[in-house]
């Protein structure tokens, strides 16, 4: 923490209450003043506080209120941005963009909010490409070898006890469907379907494909949900969360109520609802995916009721090997359920790029609507194992030892310097099992730059 405070909950000697900024006088959001049970780090562990702001706090005041992130971000972006130089950025090889690293965001002192690809403010974020990753770096004896250096499931945890806009988060379409509750430490959601496509996301740092394992697990707290609220639609749309690609979910108007979108991936729920020429729907849970042509995979559980006013846990998993999708649903007073849907051979490979809760507008819909309110919580989304794992360098000094995955090709590639590597052989096929790959040459520098790197099938 920057600005210490004292473990008291006021201040009567300065007469500050430490839990309001001395600067502006708003809440300062501090961990230590608030009353609600600990959800993680303070907000202010993920600044850094400029000494020109720290020196405008009056002085019987330091040390016994933080100044309040509104504050310190408007101090920061006053300043003018770094210069960008060696290892502050890195071209992308599929697009040409100009991508800032860790270091860059790091010197800069602050998150943007835009969902840069490496914001160490955010625990999803490391310096990969989505395409291409050469990860880790260790030296051994005259060679440098870049790769992964552990093969582990990363996990990204959300629990909304600080700003999600500070954190990454996005809103698209109707944004007012979406308010973050400071004190409650959630963010509440409104699914009115009159309105367009609107989504809350948060994007990933690589997209997760068909061949990736990968989880994302919820605190789904509906206060209330009516399907057919509106007139010549009696039907019920549905509850949604999941992941999506975020640029073709923007540019496109779905017709998703007609059940035709793409490259999505979601836990639905539907409360009971009227479709005309069938008859009364009873309350639906649901498995659903899209794939990238847009063929789609669904498995309805009903009838299934969620209570209101209860706290849910929703996980939504996909597995590669076999394909399968699962949605599991846990909470009081309704016991344990699972969907298992099993992709058929004919379905295709998406690329989601974000988490997202989804309202999605009932006029792609033929007669269908909702009016829903509650609130989600303390995301946990497991990542794929990284492509490069327990990377090593055998005796002979030009053989490599790695854990491969499967859906991925790899290359050994040297230089002299670290802008400039010769591909050593042909692309290996990733296995999901240990794999080496030897340096051929007949003759090589005695000292050099090796790396491995990962590209996806």
């Amino acid at each position: 923490m920057n600005l210490p405070v004292t473990s008291s909950p006021t201040s009567e000697a300065s007469g500050f209450d430490p839990a309001q900024c001395p600067l502006c006088g708003g809440s300062n959001e501090c961990q230590r003043c608030t009353s609600k049970p600990y959800k993680g780090s303070c907000w202010c562990e993920r600044l850094t506080f400029p000494d020109e702001l720290t020196a405008q706090i009056p002085a019987d005041a330091r040390g016994q209120a933080c100044v309040c992130s509104a504050c310190v971000l408007a101090a920061l972006r006053a300043r003018p941005l770094p210069r960008a130089g060696a290892g502050d950025f890195y071209l992308e090889p599929a697009t040409g963009r100009m991508v800032f690293t860790a270091t860059y965001h790091r010197r800069r002192g602050y998150c943007c909010g835009s969902g840069c690809r490496h914001c160490p403010w955010s625990s999803d974020q490391t310096d990969s490409s989505p395409a291409v990753r050469v990860l880790g770096g260790i030296l051994l004896g005259s060679f440098l070898l870049l790769g992964g250096t552990s093969a582990r499931a990363e996990t990204w945890v959300e629990d909304f006890s600080a700003d999600p806009f500070t954190r990454g988060w996005q809103a698209w379409g109707e944004t007012n469907r979406f308010s973050w509750n400071a004190a409650a430490g959630q963010l509440e959601v409104t699914w009115n379907t009159a309105g367009a496509h609107s989504f809350f996301a948060h994007p990933l740092k690589a997209p997760l494909t068909g061949v990736d394992d990968f989880s994302v697990a919820f605190d789904l707290h509906l206060t209330s949900a009516t399907g057919g609220v509106r007139e010549g639609r009696p039907g019920a749309m549905q509850v949604a969360v999941g992941l999506l690609n975020l640029s073709r979910a923007t540019a496109h108007n779905y017709a998703r109520g007609s059940g035709k979108a793409f490259e999505t991936v979601e836990f639905n729920w539907f409360p009971e609802g009227f479709i005309p020429g069938f008859g009364l729907v009873e309350p639906t849970l649901s498995a659903i995916t899209f794939d990238d042509a847009g063929r789609v995979a669904a498995n309805f559980s009903f009838p299934y009721e969620l209570t209101f006013h209860s706290p849910h846990r929703i996980t939504l998993t996909h597995q590669a090997v076999p394909r399968v999708l699962k949605v599991e649903v846990t909470g009081s007073g309704i016991g344990e359920s699972t969907v298992i849907l099993n992709l058929p051979p004919t379905f295709g490979s998406f690329a989601l790029d974000a988490v997202a809760i989804l309202v999605w507008d009932e006029r792609t819909s033929f007669s269908d609507s909702l009016q829903a309110s509650g609130s989600v919580d303390n995301f946990v989304v497991v990542l794929p194992d990284p492509p490069i794992g327990s990377l090593k360098i055998l005796a002979s000094g030009r053989e490599i030892e790695f854990t491969s995955q499967i859906g991925w090709h790899y290359f050994l590639e040297a230089g002299l310097e670290l802008d400039d590597w010769q591909p050593l052989g042909e692309a290996v096929r990733g296995t999901g099992e240990t794999l080496r790959l030897f340096d051929n040459r007949k003759a090589a520098f005695p000292q050099q730059f090796y790396r491995v790197r990962a590209e996806r099938e």
